[in-house]
């Protein structure tokens, strides 16, 4: 039974997190290996995992707690993480979001079956402070990404290269091969870590393929974000395309969309 290390990231996440590591703890999957790594966290997340630690020691094969005394950003709190992970697996959740009991084994049995396909598994949307909320649009980008993994490996590679396709709680299960490989999460990219990887995956020859359940609850918020984070994500997303995404465009036969992208990025930022 392969080790699977599962990475929980955590900021501010004192009220969610219990939910997650619990999803964690009650998996019907048994050699789990629990890791959460804290981007300093200024409320008392940290003590809540603590606590939670020493009452659950021995409910999975290992659980390890990793902090920083600084906030470093998603990539470089995940790579810390992956740093004292030992698992042949990967997956990474959010400290606000959870899992069914069965998604590592489902997730570890999809990739036994199909080696060299990373799984996007379906999420459920959910908000336990507004339950009403519809989410439409995300709803329909969702859908979007499930259609997205049926696709062949050369369409994968081309949807990819133009835009972000994937949910990003859905896909992140990958074969700590594949991340070494890599040399794991860019740090360039402070302010998003799952579009850069995925891209690496096609690019390293591998694809993605659909698991059709619905594992992932992914938490959705009501807060806005605010104009500064806007501006520091479109910033990110502009030194991604120049850095590889035009370059991996124009390998790939894509030059005509990889001029017109950058005429757009040059006007926008």
């Amino acid at each position: 039974m392969k080790l699977v290390s599962v990475i929980v990231l955590s900021y501010r996440s004192a009220e969610t997190i219990i939910e997650t590591l619990d999803s964690i703890k009650n998996q019907t999957y048994p050699n789990i290996e629990l890791i959460i790594t804290d981007d300093a966290s200024p409320d008392n997340t940290v003590q809540v995992v603590q606590e939670w630690i020493a009452e659950n020691d021995g409910e999975l094969t290992a659980i390890k707690l990793v902090t920083s005394n600084k906030n470093t950003g998603l990539p470089a709190n995940i790579n810390r993480g992956l740093k004292v992970a030992e698992g042949e697996y990967y997956k990474g959740i959010a400290a606000d979001d959870y899992m069914t009991q069965d998604a590592i084994e489902s997730y570890v049995r999809f990739c036994e079956e199909n080696p060299g396909i990373f799984p996007i598994a379906k999420v459920q949307l959910f908000n336990d402070k507004n339950p009403n909320a519809i989410y439409a649009d995300i709803q329909a980008y969702c859908d979007r990404c499930y259609e997205f993994a049926k696709k062949d490996y050369k369409e994968q590679y081309r949807m990819l290269l133009i835009q972000n396709r994937i949910v990003a709680p859905s896909a992140t299960f990958y074969t700590m091969d594949f991340i070494k490989k890599v040399g794991g999460y860019d740090e360039d990219y402070r302010w998003f870590e799952d579009y850069p990887m995925n891209l690496e995956v096609l690019h390293a020859g591998y694809h993605f393929g659909l698991l059709d359940k619905q594992i992932v609850w992914y938490r959705m918020s009501d807060k806005s974000v605010t104009a500064s984070h806007l501006q520091e994500l479109k910033k990110t997303e502009r030194k991604l395309f120049f850095k590889k995404r035009f370059w991996y465009m124009w390998r790939n036969g894509m030059g005509w969309e990889a001029v017109k992208q950058s005429k757009s990025w040059l006007r926008l930022c």
